[in-house]
């Protein structure tokens, strides 16, 4: 979302920087109503490149959201394993493994 936006290019597909930023969310959300679609007013080559660009920014930016999803379901089974460590609900690693010898 950083460059809200390459694709937008406000001068040719008349989008302004709201615009832009409502692409990058509803396509990354893969929510994708559909309703702006980049490279659309454009001849065919820069509608091409507008399109591919817009591939990029897709693999490229699903990834990195697939990845944040990961780490942040990393940390919250930390959070979550220590809690139950502290309350008392799961025994800690180092108890169990002292208790089989």
């Amino acid at each position: 979302m950083v460059c809200c936006w390459l694709v937008a290019d406000g001068d040719k597909d008349d989008w302004n920087f709201l615009v832009g930023f409502y692409f990058c969310f509803i396509t990354l959300s893969t929510i994708g109503f559909g309703d702006y679609v980049p490279g659309t007013s454009l001849d065919t080559s820069a509608a091409q490149e507008k399109l591919i660009l817009c591939a990029l920014y897709l693999l490229i930016g699903l990834a990195l959201l697939a990845m944040c999803f990961e780490l942040i379901q990393v940390e919250v089974r930390l959070f979550v394993r220590s809690f139950g460590v502290r309350v008392g609900l799961i025994n800690s690693p180092t108890t169990s493994a002292s208790a089989r010898r």
